[in-house]
């Protein structure tokens, strides 16, 4: 994973500590002005192992139990004054907003709940598909959309049972990314859900703690051109985008083919292509183009960079949203 993500909750943790260390600061000083006593001894803390050093050094277990005697007695009369002039006995406590790790991130080598917790945030924030998986996720997915009263042509297969298969090769996708970093190509008729797998399979890469990209290849491509051509307009997305383009866990292409392509697209989108497939990270691309279209309208080491390192997924069946608009 691009490490842009992991320096912005590292930001976010060390802005954390540092909020919480200004407001225990805040605190102290309010409690020293309201209650001159709690100063006092606040500060005679230092003074009892000053008076108790020497015994200390020299291994004398009787310095050592007065003075830890003489701590504890007076972090309790501390603890009395507060509560007796009104305030919580843990007014001046350290304060973490996770206590599982005290603000690290960490408990011992493994991330932290929270860290993963801001992680995903960030994640889905740049995704660029907020918007859309809330509904658009797996649980949401009705095969029923799919006829199954005929067999595809060139197929031993109804649609229904081509997108149970299709469905079960997702979930593979999705158990395995770590390991495999594999690529898919959804393609088939327009309507028939290919956009909406794709949101489907980013949520739960999203889930996991991975770094997704979603975007058009009309936005693609005009981040692209912005980047060579006119980089003074890039807005902040855009310029993130750009970061992570070819690093990110995963980059999902929609609709393909509805660009203008031209000799800077094909040139640009093979780049892409090839770059992530050297870094090892995973592509999804989605169209309504056939295998012959791909060829035609794009390069032979595109077509062979897509037929020979992608996993292939048709969806068929009937337009999905003229079937909805039917039955709403």
């Amino acid at each position: 994973m691009a490490d842009i993500y992991h320096d912005q909750v590292n930001r976010i943790f060390s802005e954390r500590r540092f909020e919480n260390h200004r407001i225990e600061q805040a605190r102290k000083e309010e409690i020293y002005k309201a209650i001159p006593e709690y100063e006092k001894l606040d500060l005679s803390i230092s003074d009892i192992a000053s008076f108790n050093i020497a015994g200390i050094i020299n291994g004398s277990k009787e310095a050592l139990d007065a003075a830890r005697k003489s701590i504890e007695d007076t972090e309790a009369a501390k603890t009395a004054l507060l509560v007796s002039h009104g305030y919580p006995a843990d007014y001046l406590d350290r304060i973490y907003t996770c206590k599982d790790c005290i603000d690290t991130g960490y408990i011992g080598n493994t991330r932290c709940h929270c860290y993963k917790k801001e992680l995903t945030d960030i994640l889905y924030k740049s995704s660029n598909l907020m918007q859309y998986i809330e509904y658009e996720n797996f649980d949401n997915f009705n095969i029923e959309y799919y006829p199954d009263d005929y067999v595809t042509k060139n197929s031993d297969m109804t649609p229904r049972d081509n997108i149970r298969r299709i469905l079960k090769a997702s979930r593979e996708f999705i158990d395995t990314f770590e390991d495999t970093h594999d690529n898919i190509l959804i393609y088939g008729n327009t309507g028939v859900g290919k956009t909406f797998l794709s949101h489907c399979i980013a949520k739960e890469i999203l889930d996991k703690g991975c770094s997704v990209i979603y975007l058009t290849s009309y936005n693609l491509f005009d981040i692209l051109e912005a980047g060579v051509f006119r980089r003074d307009t890039l807005d902040d997305y855009s310029a993130g985008v750009l970061s992570v383009l070819y690093t990110c866990d995963l980059l999902i292409i929609d609709d393909l083919g509805t660009e203008m392509i031209t000799r800077f697209t094909e040139t640009r989108l093979f780049t892409c292509i090839q770059e992530r497939l050297n870094n090892n990270v995973s592509t999804i691309i989605s169209t309504n183009l056939s295998f012959d279209d791909i060829n035609s309208n794009y390069s032979e080491r595109i077509f062979s960079r897509l037929t020979g390192y992608y996993k292939l997924f048709k969806l068929t069946g009937a337009d999905i949203r003229i079937k909805k608009a039917l039955t709403e």
